[in-house]
């Protein structure tokens, strides 16, 4: 990646939540929302390859990400940054 990067932290909790919608006739929507950040994955109307690769990797991640974050529920381990230390 080169160029200017963007970055956005989005602190989720049992208020966040994410929904998935499909379309007949237009490609589908992913969104992520918590508090009061709404952020939706669109794609061009005319698929490629790229973009079939970035929903099965993002599909992967968040599979991973869901299994660590159940882990360390099941553990008993809280988060390093609580609410009094988190900006």
């Amino acid at each position: 990646m080169s160029g200017r990067v963007s970055a956005l932290s989005l602190p989720v909790g049992s208020g966040a939540s994410s929904e998935f919608r499909a379309f007949r006739s237009r490609t589908p929507l992913f969104t992520v929302a918590a508090g009061r950040l709404l952020v939706t994955f669109t794609l061009p109307e005319r698929l490629g390859a790229g973009e079939v690769e970035f929903a099965r990797r993002l599909a992967e991640q968040a599979a991973a990400y869901a299994v660590e974050v159940e882990r360390l529920y099941r553990s008993g381990h809280s988060s390093a940054r609580t609410s009094k230390g988190a900006a």
